[in-house]
């Protein structure tokens, strides 16, 4: 079926994908991953599905029934969480602890994966940033940070200074990276931007109203590169801080765009002529 020959919005034949979180209305895969569903000639949307936490474990249960749905985007708080409903865990998903995306298999098994990190790096090089041979902190490590950990030390980061509020993950995800990275230098710590050329923000402060910075930060030098993962346009609160400071600044949709073709490719469709407008 050709894009021109879908229907308007939906039919009884359209497949579903779902994108999980709570919250859910800052996400802007679904317009995104639908226009790609689309440009492919599939007639598949990608729907936004507040999930709430008390829940979860059954409402991710009663979605894996429906047999119209081919797969999932887990986005936060749950991209940790979500690891108990997949049947097989590939590589990155594996080193990260976490995955992004599900797909149902033919056999109707499920298997999950992790594109956030190398979507972030893709990302950043398309936009000529290196991270090869730099050192950068990340701050919180749950799905999203250990998802850009292991992504930054796989594309060659000389150091990472790994913060979170519980010292714990942090100190489980230095090891992590180290085990699978020893030429990377990672190590829990306090965020320092004087220390570090990258700065990343991966916890979700930024993304409600009236929230403020992830840490306290004072002045940053003008030559450090500050990325925030949270998808809230046009800046976060981190981003406007930068920008004062006279910082290169990344939003959050340059991981999102950064890992389509990672996510076209996981869930088997057809890569299209153009990327969505």
């Amino acid at each position: 079926m050709s894009a021109l020959e879908l229907p308007a919005i939906v039919d009884g034949a359209t497949r579903l994908f779902g994108i999980i979180g709570d919250p859910i209305a800052q996400v802007r895969s679904p317009e995104i991953l639908t226009a790609r569903l689309r440009g492919a000639g599939r007639n598949a949307i990608l729907v936004p599905l507040h999930v709430a936490g008390e829940r979860f474990d059954e409402t991710v249960r009663g979605l894996k029934a429906l047999a119209n749905l081919d797969g999932l985007v887990i986005t936060v708080p749950y991209k940790a969480r979500v690891l108990s409903h997949v049947d097989r865990l590939l590589a990155n998903g594996m080193r990260v602890g976490a995955i992004n995306a599900m797909r149902r298999e033919a056999d109707g098994s499920w298997t999950g994966d992790n594109f956030d990190g190398r979507g972030l790096v893709r990302g950043l090089r398309e936009l000529g940033h290196r991270v090869a041979g730099h050192r950068a902190a990340v701050i919180g490590c749950g799905g999203a940070g250990s998802a850009v950990a292991v992504a930054f030390a796989e594309e060659g980061a000389s150091a990472l200074s790994l913060f979170d509020a519980d010292e714990r993950r942090a100190g489980d995800l230095a090891h992590r990276v180290r085990a699978a990275f020893p030429d990377c230098a990672a190590a829990r710590a306090a965020p320092q931007p004087d220390a570090v050329d990258i700065l990343v923000n991966a916890t979700p402060v930024g993304m409600a109203p009236g929230d403020g910075l992830p840490v306290p930060l004072g002045p940053l030098d003008p030559r450090l590169l500050v990325i925030d993962v949270v998808m809230k346009p046009p800046l976060t609160p981190l981003l406007r801080h930068a920008e004062a400071c006279g910082c290169r600044t990344v939003p959050g949709r340059v991981m999102l765009e950064g890992q389509v073709e990672e996510l076209i490719r996981f869930f088997g469709i057809a890569a299209c002529d153009h990327a969505p407008e």
